[in-house]
């Protein structure tokens, strides 16, 4: 690892030379550049979202039927707050809904009136966290997935949030919002696993701890991607 005036030179196991700013993790601006650089090599995909993958996914269909999927998004939105970095997930309500008291992403499904899904994933924001629109900055996309439960295909959409804020949860879909520290997500001590026993099956269960709340299933499916490519540009360790 080389200084040189205000960035960091690593060399990766393939002798790339990966230049990233120092401790860019503490300051909005040097990230974004710096993750914006890293997605500009190209995504991890599958391979990094099966690593946080429930068992019962290998009796699944892993691709979908076009005629059939409904189309959705969801938004890791990163801001700063001091001197950390965070983006939001949430608890759903605890109503009669398949995904009733999950932990996931703000976002839902495609609508005729959204222009394309980063539309949708905006509008979602909006409704499930009271955000401005126009406080959202775009990075860009990452790996879709598939849910066969619900038969959604999901695009997760990557931005930024200009200045700290000011969340208002939607009442009726929204139980809690989780300020989520990106440092402290990714840290060995909250990655777990757990089985469970449904249906006659043994399921296999990988989750994030954040904050006592279970992150799994599609989103922690979603949030292992992220997290791959966050270590592969060495903004965490």
């Amino acid at each position: 690892m080389l200084k040189q005036g205000f960035l960091l030179y690593l060399i990766d196991v393939n002798n790339t030379i990966n230049m990233i700013h120092p401790n860019s993790i503490k300051n909005i601006d040097l990230f974004i550049e710096d993750f914006s650089k890293e997605l500009e090599k190209g995504l991890p995909g599958t391979l990094a979202q099966q690593k946080m993958a429930p068992s019962i996914r290998n009796y699944c269909p892993n691709e979908n039927d076009p005629d059939l999927t409904r189309d959705s998004s969801v938004l890791i939105l990163f801001y700063q707050k001091g001197e950390d970095l965070y983006f939001p997930l949430m608890k759903r309500s605890l109503g009669n809904h398949r995904h009733s008291g999950q932990i996931s992403l703000p976002g839902g499904k495609f609508e005729l009136s959204d222009k394309d899904l980063i539309d949708t994933a905006i509008r979602e924001t909006e409704e499930e966290m009271g955000l401005l629109g126009n406080k959202i900055h775009i990075i860009g996309p990452i790996t879709g997935l598939y849910i066969p439960i619900s038969n959604f295909q999901v695009q997760p959409i990557v931005a930024y949030y200009d200045g700290v804020p000011q969340f208002k949860a939607d009442s009726f879909e929204v139980n809690q919002i989780i300020e989520t520290n990106i440092e402290e997500l990714f840290k060995v001590d909250n990655k777990h696993e757990e089985t469970l026993h449904k249906d006659k099956f043994e399921i296999r269960t990988p989750y994030y701890d954040v904050k006592g709340h279970k992150l799994w299933g599609a989103t922690a499916m979603i949030i292992s991607e992220l997290e791959e490519l966050l270590k592969r540009a060495s903004l965490i360790k």
